[in-house]
């Protein structure tokens, strides 16, 4: 056995250990409770939820329905918002397999692209020329994509019954080869509350939030690796194609109590990006953080 095939199955080895056992011996209650208590320092209120972090943890363990699945699964979800909404706001897709063994050169575009996992998150890569790929080590990544489960990571049920598979998708960039702004658009039983914006992408990369007149808002909602606290003034444009996205959004809303819409705003154009249905699996951390209760308010369960 090579030495790649051994590290790979040493840390598959540890996933089961650390993700899939504990969940599977814990069950999806415990499991969460005891990631909120790791990173909160407090255990949620699961049978009476009031902040917004206990209310998505609340919502992830009650609220299955089989649709769920079909929209967290990004190779599936394609058809129906290109049924629902139209084939132009899609990302153009170059390629898809249900092999890791298949990523090689020949099959990649002579352009850049973004390769990708079709369930969980931070499974992907933006490769902007594939003569500077190491191929054997990309598809040990793409082999790990598709044996990890997201729904043993956090307990978001919706992952769990997807098929993997690897998709490459065209790298979409504004006129001076930067990536598209992103537009996560966060509703509460079908309104709109706010809007999630990155802020210099590949610079500073703040994380800001607007209201849906595209004014700065107070507070942030990331996860601790990504907050970054805001120390100039954010004067970022009202993306051009907002209304477009908030037109789509209030449809996709309609029927959740919690939702989130995400976008690429790339000039005068727009893309849909994904469906969220639980925001940072209820672990991101508001700052500050009485919005937590603040949000949490404005959101009804029953």
């Amino acid at each position: 056995m090579s030495g790649k095939s051994e590290n790979f199955y040493i840390s598959w080895l540890k996933f089961l250990y650390h993700y899939k056992l504990r969940a599977i011996l814990l069950g999806d209650r415990r499991r969460t409770e005891r990631m909120y208590e790791r990173i909160f320092g407090k255990k949620p209120d699961l049978d009476h939820p009031k902040t917004m972090n206990e209310k998505i943890c609340w919502l992830k363990l009650n609220d299955h329905k089989d649709i769920y699945t079909l929209l967290a699964d990004k190779y599936r979800v394609r058809e129906y918002y290109k049924e629902h909404f139209g084939e132009e706001y899609l990302v153009p897709l170059v390629w898809k397999t249900d092999r890791w063994q298949d990523v090689k050169k020949e099959n990649m575009p002579d352009y850049p692209f973004v390769i990708k996992a079709n369930t969980g998150a931070g499974t992907w890569r933006i490769i902007r020329d594939r003569n500077e790929v190491d191929y054997a080590e990309l598809r040990n990544e793409c082999r790990k994509w598709m044996h990890l489960n997201q729904y043993y990571r956090t307990q978001e049920w919706q992952y769990k019954n997807i098929k993997p598979c690897i998709i490459v998708e065209k790298l979409i960039t504004d006129s001076q080869g930067r990536v598209p702004q992103d537009i996560k658009l966060h509703y509460f039983n079908g309104k709109l509350e706010f809007i999630y914006c990155v802020v210099d992408r590949e610079g500073d990369a703040y994380r800001a939030l607007f209201t849906p007149e595209w004014e700065l808002l107070p507070f942030q909602w990331v996860s601790d690796k990504k907050y970054k606290k805001i120390d100039k003034p954010i004067t970022e444009p009202r993306p051009v194609m907002l209304d477009k996205m908030i037109e789509i959004g209030n449809e996709m809303a309609k029927d959740f109590k919690y939702l989130r819409m995400d976008f690429y705003a790339c000039e005068d154009k727009m893309y849909i990006g994904e469906t969220t249905l639980y925001h940072g699996a209820g672990y991101n951390r508001f700052h500050p953080a009485e919005y937590d209760w603040i949000c949490g308010e404005r959101l009804k369960l029953k």
